[in-house]
């Protein structure tokens, strides 16, 4: 808090004004954040893309976020203040089921993902990418950027579900996923 309190030009004192302490001010900026990516988000959403498409774009926006976030904040956030973790953890999961579910609905019906896949549970297991990709114990982040994780992670994800003409499209537009670098 001293440290914020500098860099902000203001005392101590003043922080504790608006934060009732530094588990108060962590839980409010990752609430503010969160709150941040999920209306850009839901611009995104609301362009009714192509399924493919959506999911490109909803995938630059993850790769955005995922280059701001340090190697060791997650396990940081579940330690020391848990509280702030659960609440982040359960939105951003619900979220990303929510959105990966109609995603996949959306999809079945344009014909460019494959009928006979089961998009709850593939809506289940894509929520969870988050602690995968952030899981500092299998993917050393000095050998391996959370960035490569979540394209190889995505990649293999969207072609187990593209049918053979989503399929072709995706391929001949994934670098759209890769723009971001």
């Amino acid at each position: 808090m001293d440290d914020l309190a500098e860099k902000l030009g203001c005392s101590k004192k003043t922080l504790y004004v608006y934060y009732k302490n530094r588990a108060d001010l962590v839980s409010k900026v990752i609430t503010q954040d969160m709150e941040e990516h999920l209306s850009k988000i839901q611009l995104i959403i609301e362009e009714d893309l192509n399924p493919i498409e959506e999911f490109f774009k909803l995938s630059q926006l993850d790769l955005k976020k995922v280059k701001t976030i340090h190697p060791s904040a997650q396990y940081d956030l579940k330690k020391y203040y848990p509280k702030a973790w659960v609440v982040f953890d359960e939105v951003i999961k619900q979220k990303s089921f929510e959105l990966t579910l109609n995603n996949l609905k959306k999809g079945i019906d344009f014909g460019v993902y494959r009928p006979e896949i089961r998009p709850e549970i593939m809506a289940r297991i894509l929520a969870e990418k988050i602690d995968l990709i952030f899981n500092g114990e299998l993917f050393q982040s000095h050998l391996i950027t959370f960035t490569e994780v979540y394209r190889e992670l995505m990649t293999h994800y969207m072609l187990g579900v593209v049918s053979d003409f989503g399929r072709s499209y995706f391929l001949n537009h994934q670098s759209k996923i890769f723009l971001i670098s």
